[in-house]
C-alpha cells in the first residue's frame, strides 16, 4: 500500500484525459486504475456518441442508482466523447438532460473523417468498455448485449452514409462483433430489459438487482492483491449492491474509510494484543471501503477529479496513521523518540513514494515502451507494493505482537521503495528521451 491504492492505480473517479491510446491496442486492466478501468480521454477527431432510446423504454427508469438516459450520457462523457441524443419518428427530447439532438436521416454531427459510436440508453457497460471499443482494431466493430442484441456500434461517416440511421441493427450487419454476446473482453454488456413500461414493478426490481449483480462481479482489478481476491471483493461487491440504491457517493465512502483508519489507528496505539487486533481489524475493513468507493464510481459513472485526488490523500493518510499508531504502540520498547522518529521516518518514505508512484503513473503509457529489465522491474513494484495486501501484514503483525519490529521494517522499507522507484523511473525517462529525439528532430 506504499504510495497509492490499487484503487488510484485504476484511475477509479474521472476522465482526467490519460494518454490517447494508438490505434488497436486496448487499454491496460489495472485496478483500480482496472488493464485501466480507465475512462480514456477523446480528441476531437474520434467524433460524437448517439444515444438511442428504443420505443417503449422508460428513459426514467432506474439502473444503480442512477436513470438509464442519464447513465448513457454520463457513460459517453467519462469515456471523452459527445453524446447527442437521436429522436425517433414524432418523440421529443425529455426534459431534464441539457443534450443535443439529432433525428434519423440527418446529416451525422462531427468531422466527416471522425468515428462515431453508437448505443443504446437500455444498455448497462462502464466507460471502460466504450474505451475498448474506441482502441479495438478495425473500423467498424459492433456489440452485442446478453440478449444478442447490438448495444454498442463503432463506425465512421463513411460507413454510415453520412447520415444518422434509425437503429443499430441494420449498420452492424457488415461489423465483426466479438465472439460472446454479453462481453467486451472482460467487460459486461448487459440489456436493461427491465425498463420497458409493460414490464411489471416485481419484476422490474428483480431484474435490476441480477443486473447489478453481475455488473459489479466484473468490476475486479488485475493488479488487485491477494486479500482483495480472497476477502476484500467477496465483502465489497454485496455491500456495493447494497449502496447502489441509495444516494451515497464515492467520496462519502472515500471519507468514511478515512474516519474509520483514525478509530483504527487509536487502537492499534494501545498496549497488548487485543486492542491492536481489533484496530487491525477495522483497518481491514477500510480496505474493504477502499473497493466499494471503486466500484460504486464505476457502476454510478460518478467518476471526477476532485475524486480521485480524495482518494488518493485518504490513502495515504490512512497509511500514514496507522503507522503512528504502530509508533504510540511502540514506546515502551523503543522508547518515545525512537519510536516518534521511525513513524516520522515512515510518513516521509510514504509521502515520497507517493509523489514517486504518482509520477510513474502519469507517464507509464511512455516508459512502458522500453524493453529493458528496468521497466519490468518498476512494473512488478507497482504492482506487488501498492495493493491492499498492507492490512494483513498489520493483523499478522498485531496478532503475533510484533508491531515493533513492523514499524522498523516498514520506516527502512519505505525509503528503499521509493529510492529505488525514483532511480528505475529516471532512467527510463532518460532512455524515452533519447528515442523520441530523433524523431522530434527537424529534417534538414
Amino acid at each position: 500500500m506504499l504510495g497509492s491504492s490499487p484503487r488510484r492505480l485504476a484511475s477509479r473517479r474521472g476522465a482526467l484525459a490519460p494518454p490517447v491510446l494508438p490505434p488497436g491496442r486496448p487499454p491496460g486492466l489495472s485496478p483500480r486504475h482496472p488493464v485501466r478501468y480507465t475512462p480514456c480521454a477523446m480528441d476531437a477527431a474520434r467524433g460524437p456518441a448517439l444515444v438511442y432510446l428504443p420505443a417503449g423504454v422508460d428513459p426514467a427508469a432506474v439502473f444503480s442508482g442512477r436513470t438509464i438516459l442519464d447513465r448513457a450520457l454520463a457513460v459517453s462523457r467519462a469515456a471523452g466523447l459527445e453524446p447527442v441524443l437521436v429522436l425517433g419518428d414524432g418523440a421529443s427530447a425529455p426534459a431534464a438532460p441539457a443534450v443535443g439532438t439529432c433525428r434519423p436521416g440527418e446529416r451525422l454531427p462531427g468531422p466527416p473523417g471522425a468515428q462515431i459510436v453508437l448505443l443504446r440508453a437500455d444498455a448497462a457497460y462502464v466507460a471502460g468498455a466504450l474505451c475498448d471499443l474506441l482502441a479495438s482494431r478495425g473500423t467498424a466493430r459492433a456489440v452485442r448485449d446478453d440478449t444478442g442484441r447490438v448495444a454498442l456500434l463503432r463506425a465512421t461517416h463513411e460507413q454510415l452514409g453520412g447520415v444518422v440511421p434509425a437503429e443499430l441493427e441494420g449498420p452492424a450487419a457488415a461489423s465483426s462483433s466479438p465472439p460472446r454476446p454479453g462481453w467486451l473482453g472482460s467487460r459486461r454488456i448487459l440489456a436493461i430489459d427491465y425498463a420497458a413500461r409493460e414490464v411489471p414493478p416485481a419484476v422490474a426490481r428483480a431484474r435490476r438487482a441480477q443486473l447489478e449483480r453481475e455488473l459489479i462481479a466484473t468490476l475486479d482489478n488485475p493488479r488487485d492483491g491477494f486479500l482483495d481476491r480472497i476477502l476484500n471483493r467477496r465483502l465489497s461487491r454485496p455491500l456495493s449492491r447494497v449502496l447502489l440504491g441509495l444516494p451515497i457517493t464515492p467520496n462519502q465512502i472515500s471519507v468514511a474509510g478515512l474516519l474509520l483508519s483514525l478509530g483504527a489507528a487509536a487502537l492499534i496505539a494501545l498496549p497488548g494484543i487485543l486492542w491492536p487486533v481489533l484496530g487491525a481489524l477495522l483497518l481491514q475493513l477500510t480496505a474493504v471501503l477502499d473497493c466499494v468507493d471503486g466500484e460504486i464510481a464505476r457502476a454510478k459513472v460518478l467518476e471526477s477529479e476532485w475524486g480521485e485526488w480524495l482518494d488518493i490523500t485518504s490513502d495515504t493518510l490512512i497509511h500514514v496513521a496507522t503507522f503512528f499508531g504502530i509508533a504510540v504502540h511502540a514506546w515502551p520498547d523503543l522508547g518515545r523518540e525512537t519510536a516518534w522518529a521511525l513513524g516520522a521516518l515512515f510518513a516521509v518514505g510514504g509521502l515520497a513514494s507517493f509523489a514517486v508512484v504518482t509520477r510513474a503513473e502519469k507517464t507509464e503509457e511512455q516508459w512502458k515502451r522500453i524493453d529493458a529489465w528496468q521497466s519490468r522491474v518498476l512494473a512488478t513494484l507497482l504492482a506487488t507494493l501498492t495493493t491492499r495486501d498492507t492490512s494483513l501484514i498489520v493483523l499478522v503483525a498485531a496478532a503475533t505482537d510484533l508491531l515493533t519490529e513492523l514499524l522498523i521494517g516498514a520506516a527502512a522499507g519505505a525509503q528503499v521503495f521509493w529510492v529505488t522507484c525514483l532511480a528505475l523511473h529516471t532512467s527510463l525517462m532518460a532512455r524515452c528521451r533519447a528515442v523520441d529525439a530523433p524523431r522530434a528532430a527537424p529534417a534538414d
